[in-house]
């Protein structure tokens, strides 16, 4: 490669100086011999390096010879172990065979030893017996000697067991001879392993080391090729010097010429740069020429056309104008239509608003001040209710995100609509009583319909209320009570049971009630009612036989308070009933209200104990065939932990809560239960509710069960009077 370089660089000489005027540039030489140089530079550093390379295979082929050497001192050591250890093993084999022949003739001997003591025994025996009854001396002497040759035998034998034993004596020691040698062949054997793998591995090194060896051979055959080069490119290079030089010399002069003509080739540039330049201009005029006089062709056509299509288009725009002056008409009808059917709903509900709101904190401290002081305002209306149906009240209105609705179910007179009025008027919120009817079977009937023969909307009060609550910005952040009065007069599933999942599914996110008015036209804002937290549901029962139970699906997502019958009668005193009597001005706010509801915390002391209880009574009502699942754990568990006062497993708040949770969702399941076919669950069951300690629980439990019908009829959880 350097060679043709050097001969390229020759032939510079006789066609350089024309190239030197077109590209004039004064490092073309200077690269041309920086690059010749630079690849002989690099030849002296490949051969450094196979010097290097060298030194290693001599290094390389010595660790070889070194390691041929180990690896026969190791084959030498490893075979004289194992002809140690064939040996070893001959003679312990021969051992293990003498010694089991020993333990048979032994064996052999000692059963020989017992025949003969015991024909001396019996020879003993019979001869006792024969001097008892024919004592024949003969027969005796015979018998005398017999018994001599016995003993003689006997002790011949005993002599030989006794030798026998000495050998077995001296095997044995030959055996534990033998077994440490066993020892000593295991070490031997691991050690003859670990040797093993040393040669593997150095086996496996001396192969690469071979591989190496054989790299290296060719990087010397390369060494000494380019040792041969490099003598002969230094030989060229002393060659080319000379040539070098004058190369030099005539690059000087060029470059004189080349800076002397610089400017006149610069001129001659640029007037050929500016006639290339108005050649172009000239075509690119012609081109425009030509594409101006089509473009005035194409224009005098389509200015022809577009007279004929303006002259349509007039007429066209006439017959449109007409159209749009009916649609006009029609449309103004429709809206008028649309404002008439939705007048209803705009009809004013909302009246003298209390203002501002209550500038209180939130703390466990002002939520029992506050329940104090409604209280005392309950009982200057005359009304009398006891703490925990106060405080159960108040805990379920607060866990409505889980618990959309509180029943107030008992016997008529024992003020379950008043206590719900009661409470929005002392918080300053809007209070909706929709009075059920017997006739009610459809959602409709709650929520309203639009007339199609009126063409009006139909709406209750419930619809009035969502839609101006929507639209008028008054009313946000404002506590809204929606009072279902005397429910059970129809059957709830029909008219109420969509209305109730929705109202469970706001825990999830907003959710809405739409407005039908058939084909007439309606805004989205207007059509779709968003059901505001805000809004807090409550509904009365009266319990006889003019009204329905409620279901399995409205106990789970409901809490039940009942009202039993007073201990004593009572009247109500006149001049106490003003509902301004004590109330504090301006209202509660919802978020307010919102900010004293506590979430569970999973590994809290109460949040535990709650769950201990629930899964013994799931168990139970797992076996009775009523088991409950997440949702009733979870509305539970809120209803406890934001019941005001509960901090603490052993406080009796905690066991009120609890209990109230017992009676309002879980034994209501069991209405209807054959008692004599589940008395053993009824039994187990009895025995949770006496731990919790909650003598009214106790009492409704027992009452339910001892019913003279046979069946468990739950009557509630009813408190007594303080």
């Amino acid at each position: 490669m350097i060679k043709n370089l050097a001969i390229v660089g020759g032939s510079c000489l006789l066609g350089g100086a024309a190239v030197f005027f077109i590209s004039p540039s004064r490092d073309a030489w200077s690269t041309i011999f920086g690059s010749t140089l630079g690849g002989l530079g690099g030849a002296t550093v490949t051969i450094e390096s196979i010097k290097k390379s060298s030194k290693e295979v001599i290094k390389t082929q010595q660790q070889i010879q070194d390691l041929k050497q180990e690896h026969q001192q190791l084959l030498a050591k490893v075979q004289e172990i194992q002809d140690r250890h064939n040996k070893l093993t001959q003679q312990l084999s021969r051992a293990q065979g003498q010694l089991t022949n020993k333990r048979h003739d032994l064996n052999n001997l000692q059963n020989r030893v017992q025949e003969i003591e015991q024909q001396e025994q019996d020879l003993k025996v019979r001869l006792e017996r024969l001097r008892i009854s024919n004592p024949q001396l003969e027969t005796l002497e015979q018998m005398a000697a017999q018994i001599g040759e016995l003993s003689q035998n006997k002790s011949g034998l005993e002599g030989e067991i006794a030798a026998l034993n000495s050998q077995l004596q001296e095997l044995a020691n030959q055996r534990n001879s033998l077994a440490q040698i066993e020892v000593q062949y295991h070490a031997k054997k691991a050690e003859l392993q670990e040797l093993t793998e040393q040669i593997q591995a150095r086996t496996e090194s001396l192969q690469t080391l071979q591989t190496r060896q054989g790299e290296l051979e060719v990087i010397r055959a390369s060494y000494d090729a380019l040792s041969a080069e490099q003598q002969h490119l230094q030989t060229r290079i002393e060659q080319l010097r000379p040539e070098i030089q004058r190369l030099e010399g005539e690059k000087q002069r060029i470059l004189q010429v080349i800076q002397q003509h610089q400017q006149d080739y610069q001129e001659i540039e640029n007037l050929r740069r500016q006639i290339r330049n108005l050649n172009a201009e000239i075509r690119r005029k012609m081109l425009d020429l030509q594409d101006i006089e089509h473009n005035i062709n194409t224009a005098n056509i389509t200015m022809n056309g577009l007279r004929v299509k303006n002259a349509q288009l007039q007429e066209e725009k006439q017959r449109h104008q007409e159209e749009i002056d009916g649609l006009k008409g029609e449309l103004e009808n429709l809206s008028n239509s649309t404002e008439v059917a939705m007048k209803a709903l705009k009809d004013k509900l909302w009246n003298h608003l209390p203002t501002p709101p209550w500038n209180i904190g939130n703390s466990g401290d002002i939520e029992k001040q506050f329940l104090q002081s409604f209280t005392a305002f309950l009982n200057l209306q005359g009304l009398t209710f006891t703490r925990r149906v106060v405080n159960a009240f108040h805990t379920s209105l607060k866990v409505q995100d889980i618990s959309a609705l509180v029943v107030l179910a008992g016997i008529s007179g024992t003020g379950k609509s008043e206590l719900p009025q009661r409470y929005a008027d002392f918080i300053g919120a809007q209070c909706l009583t929709l009075a059920v009817q017997p006739r009610w079977d459809s959602p409709q009937d709650l929520q309203g319909f639009y007339n199609y023969i009126e063409k009006k909307f139909k709406p209750t009060d419930l619809m009035r209320g969502l839609y101006q609550y929507n639209h008028d910005n008054q009313m946000q952040n404002r506590i809204v009570i929606v009072l279902l009065d005397e429910m059970n007069l129809a059957r709830v599933e029909y008219y109420f049971s969509d209305f109730l999942s929705k109202l469970e599914s706001r825990r999830s996110g907003d959710t809405y009630l739409e407005i039908d008015l058939g084909s007439l036209p309606l805004r989205e804002e207007e059509r779709r009612l968003k059901i505001p937290e805000e809004f807090l549901f409550v509904g009365t029962m009266n319990e006889d036989e003019t009204t329905q139970t409620l279901s399995d699906k409205v106990l789970d997502r409901a809490n039940v308070l009942t009202f039993g019958k007073p201990e004593n009668l009572k009247l109500r005193e006149d001049g106490n009933n003003s509902p301004g009597v004590n109330r504090p001005q301006g209202y509660l706010d919802y978020e307010k209200f919102k900010a004293w509801r506590r979430r569970p915390q999973v590994n809290s002391p109460v949040v535990r104990k709650v769950k201990e209880y629930l899964d013994r009574a799931n168990n139970v009502m797992e076996k009775i065939g009523h088991p409950f699942a997440h949702r009733v754990y979870q509305a539970i568990t809120q209803y406890v932990v934001n019941y005001p006062g509960v901090s603490e497993v052993n406080s009796a708040e905690f066991r009120y809560a609890l209990a109230d949770q017992f009676g309002q969702k879980l034994l209501p399941k069991l209405r209807g239960l054959m008692i004599d076919d589940y008395h053993e669950e009824l039994e187990e069951m009895k025995q949770l509710i006496e731990q919790l300690g909650d003598e009214p629980l106790t009492k409704a439990f027992e009452k339910s069960r001892n019913s003279s019908t046979g069946q468990f009829e739950w009557k509630g959880l009813i408190y007594p009077e303080e």
